[in-house]
């Protein structure tokens, strides 16, 4: 009996073999390259990682160490900014096998990227919920064409008459001077050398309501939300080329960030987070500073929040 049998293989003048060992390299060549540029993912986030961290640790030594001295801004802020990107830069380049170059310019510019991130949180963002206000009693309600001024608050000015005793230091005095017959009862604000009671600066304002505060030889002053930076000696403006604050002055609402809807009752602020940074290379950074104020036929003390009718 004859016997039959079938043989299964690769016709030589197809080149199926062929075919089929040129897929597979070309799979395996796939595979390779997809776990290159894993890797080189994997890499570029190690160093973003690793980056971000270093620039986050030099800003907290900065502020929760040092706190914020203002003569070593400028060298936390390159050792945050450029120490944090180049760390990134150099442990991404180091970490890949291939594309060294892209790695670390990629991984460098997301740290600078994440490091302007915080400085604006840190200086733009978090200031805004570092807020103090006083509620103004129902007594606040302007004046009625007479000041009644207690001792504590008098100060006496040169060919002008008395005033109001805003705040002051050993050496300066902020005086404001209302017209109390004219609502919204404009008032002229003085700066005042207390060594010779001398006026080094003024300026009229269209109502009654401002505040300020003197902190390392400068004087602030609102009127309202607008304020001015002057050099508490001379009176001349302070030359900030940036200033960065957080003052809201008089509101409707106690949460001025979060809702802006009237409460009924007014607000006064009495702190204020405020940044400059000078021509002459000197940065204040995030003084926390506490004001007293005048509005609505009142007194504001920033220190102990106490009202008082004028």
């Amino acid at each position: 009996m004859a016997r039959r049998s079938i043989c299964f293989g690769f016709d030589p003048n197809r080149n199926a073999f062929n075919n089929l060992a040129q897929d597979l390299l070309r799979r395996q060549q796939e595979n390779s390259r997809m776990k290159h540029i894993s890797f080189r993912i994997a890499s570029i986030w190690l160093g973003i990682s690793v980056g971000a961290l270093a620039s986050i640790v030099f800003g907290l030594v900065y502020i929760v160490v040092l706190h914020e001295p203002g003569s070593a801004f400028y060298l936390f802020v390159g050792l945050t900014f450029l120490g944090g990107s180049l760390i990134g830069g150099i442990v991404a380049a180091l970490k890949t096998q291939s594309h060294r170059r892209t790695a670390f310019f990629l991984s460098c510019g997301a740290v600078f990227g994440i490091a302007g991130m915080l400085c604006v949180c840190t200086y733009v963002v978090l200031p805004q919920f570092a807020r103090t206000n006083v509620q103004l009693p129902s007594f606040c309600d302007g004046f009625d064409g007479s000041l009644d001024l207690p001792s504590h608050l008098t100060y006496t000015l040169p060919d002008n008459g008395t005033g109001i005793l805003i705040t002051g230091d050993a050496q300066s005095a902020v005086v404001a001077m209302i017209d109390s017959n004219n609502p919204p009862f404009p008032t002229t604000v003085f700066l005042v050398n207390k060594s010779d009671n001398r006026i080094i600066w003024s300026m009229r304002f269209s109502n009654d309501i401002v505040s300020a505060a003197i902190d390392e030889g400068v004087a602030y002053i609102y009127n309202d939300k607008l304020g001015y930076f002057l050099d508490a000696r001379t009176g001349e403006f302070a030359k900030n080329f940036l200033s960065i604050d957080n003052y809201g002055g008089l509101a409707e609402t106690d949460r001025p960030i979060i809702s802006r809807a009237s409460s009924g009752h007014w607000y006064m602020e009495t702190t204020a987070v405020i940044s400059s940074w000078n021509v002459d290379g000197t940065v204040k950074s995030r003084p926390h500073l506490t004001f007293n104020g005048i509005a609505m036929g009142c007194f504001i003390s920033g220190e102990t929040h106490d009202v008082t009718e004028l």
